[in-house]
């Protein structure tokens, strides 16, 4: 069992809706009802909010807590347990199709070459597709990283870090305590590309790069800094 599946309500105090990330999806947005797909939803704030806004929002998540939190709290929005390879599954396209907080780092580069393509067929066509990893430039250059302790409501700490880090495999361990009792340990595989593999690999699909952000506040990438590494393709 996943920490997703264990802890929807506290992962939605520890990972709490943010308003940058939201301006930057509204940035790349037509007007409504424009129809948005969020890849790994979560508990499904994004998605939810855009339809409060009068946008056709659907959120798709692997892990059923996640999409059970997400009908419950977000009714205006559409939520489906999907995988986010088995999008090309999906009717119609999307005007703005997302997946940000490292989702598609679960993917090894050879699922997430094909996951792009099924991108790129349910966009509509010239619609922008924003994608958020992490800043792997960064992390490849480190013997390990830890993570800024996520403190969340109820006595909820978070702790997160980077091990056993190699150019093709990097262990994500997590760990979450109440009240200063571990409740949650795990680690899995995450699959790094650099900044410059991504975008290559894009190009070579007819995508430009329209913004390379380094945070949603709008600082730029930069490949020597901790930060995220956020692409807005089109």
């Amino acid at each position: 069992m996943s920490f997703y599946t264990e802890f929807a309500e506290t992962y939605e105090s520890i990972f709490p809706f943010s308003g940058a990330v939201y301006a930057l999806l509204r940035r790349h947005l037509p007007v409504a009802p424009a129809r948005v797909l969020d890849i790994g939803c979560g508990t499904g704030h994004y998605a939810g909010a855009l339809a409060a806004e009068g946008y056709v929002a659907l959120g798709i998540d692997l892990d059923p807590a996640m999409v059970a939190y997400a009908l419950a709290h977000y009714p205006a929005a559409e939520f489906r347990l999907l995988d986010m390879r088995e999008i090309a599954s999906l009717d119609g396209t999307f005007d703005l199709v997302a997946c940000v907080g490292n989702t598609a780092a679960h993917l090894p580069q050879g699922q997430f070459v094909r996951f792009v393509d099924a991108v790129n067929q349910v966009r509509t066509p010239g619609a922008p597709w924003i994608l958020q990893v992490m800043n792997w430039d960064y992390v490849l250059m480190q013997d390990q990283v830890t993570f800024p302790v996520v403190e969340g409501t109820g006595g909820a700490t978070f702790y997160r870090a980077y091990r056993d880090i190699t150019p093709t495999q990097v262990t994500f361990t997590t760990r979450l305590e109440l009240s200063g009792r571990v409740v949650f340990e795990d680690a899995v595989a995450l699959y790094p590309m650099t900044s410059d593999e991504i975008i290559r690999m894009h190009r070579a699909r007819g995508y430009d790069v329209v913004e390379h952000l380094g945070s949603y506040s709008g600082a730029p990438f930069d490949p020597d800094v901790f930060s995220a590494n956020i692409i807005v393709f089109r």
